[in-house]
């Protein structure tokens, strides 16, 4: 059996051009075909040569022999070579935000701690904080659990709250936004009565935001969630934070979460959420120290950073735990 072999063409980045016409192709039969259809009566009669019959030499087999790479070796290289260079994102950021976050101040427990509590305002007036976010249990409250009234100086929705607006720091230029937790609610299911409102009224800087939690908007999304859960803490200090956010639906989820209850402190970033533990402002107590908990005493400091995009992603976060009791 013979073939016919027409004169080699040129070859450019695969494609096989006519040396007699210029004309290009993508397939070498395609060649084959133009050539004898136009050019076959142009140049002497086609010599026939015999099939070639010998061994064939696969191409991998040759790449490992010369060059001591495999197919699969080669085939990354090839596609590395054809990966385009890397492009600069020109991330535009928007809107920067600082605030302040706290809970669990329990005031009129034997344990507050007014004076730290007092010089955390201080420190937020000097790094121009103009918003603190407090996550609950504002007051101590009474009956919460056997033998707390040993652990009270002050009883009673209405003497709390006076004690609560006179003592509570009050520094102009901030606003102290604000959730009741469980201490705070205990007067509504003996009495029907919501301190939140009364404090509310009582003090123009104080805004009362709701019990338990509250989101807090900004042109349309959910900035900040306050929260104060039930429960106490898990062994691993993230777990309980860990478990809320899981339960968020992601139609539903806030940019920040802010959670108090727990006594202690903590950041992470999870589910595209920047979450916090925020500490507190009450020391170890008897009832505490049952529970095996060691109260973190102090507040965050958080400035975020979000894009100019559709979504206002938050792009930075800086944040600063003021740890004031060691």
């Amino acid at each position: 059996m013979t073939k016919r072999k027409y004169p080699k063409p040129k070859e450019v980045d695969g494609r096989f051009i006519c040396t007699l016409c210029g004309k290009d192709y993508g397939h070498y039969t395609s060649y084959c075909d133009h050539y004898r259809e136009k050019h076959y009566n142009q140049k002497s009669p086609l010599k026939k040569t015999k099939e070639y019959t010998g061994t064939k030499k696969k191409a991998k087999d040759y790449i490992k022999e010369n060059y001591g790479i495999s197919e699969k070796e080669l085939e990354r290289i090839l596609i590395a070579k054809r990966r385009k260079e890397a492009k600069t994102i020109n991330l535009k950021i928007g809107k920067t935000y600082k605030f302040a976050a706290i809970g669990d101040t329990h005031l009129c427990s034997n344990h507050e701690m007014l004076d730290e509590l007092k010089t955390f305002y201080e420190i937020c007036k000097k790094e121009g904080v103009t918003d603190v976010y407090h996550c609950g249990d504002i007051v101590a409250g009474q009956k919460i659990f056997r033998g707390q009234e040993h652990q009270v100086h002050t009883f009673g929705a209405e003497n709390q709250v006076d004690y609560f607006v006179k003592n509570y720091p009050k520094v102009d230029g901030i606003t102290t936004h604000f959730i009741t937790g469980n201490h705070d609610y205990i007067y509504y299911k003996i009495a029907g009565v919501d301190i939140g409102h009364m404090v509310e009224e009582r003090r123009e800087d104080m805004v009362y935001l709701g019990p338990f939690q509250a989101d807090v908007m900004w042109k349309g999304i959910k900035l900040i969630r306050l929260m104060h859960p039930d429960g106490g803490l898990s062994y691993a200090r993230s777990y309980k934070l860990q478990k809320i956010i899981e339960q968020i639906p992601s139609g539903e989820k806030p940019r920040i979460l802010l959670a108090g209850h727990y006594h202690v402190s903590i950041f992470m970033d999870y589910r595209n959420i920047l979450s916090y533990l925020v500490g507190a402002f009450e020391g170890q107590s008897p009832y505490l120290l049952r529970k095996g908990i060691s109260p973190v005493i102090g507040g965050w400091i958080i400035k975020v950073k979000m894009a100019e995009d559709d979504k206002d992603s938050i792009v930075s976060a800086n944040s600063n735990f003021i740890k004031l009791k060691h």
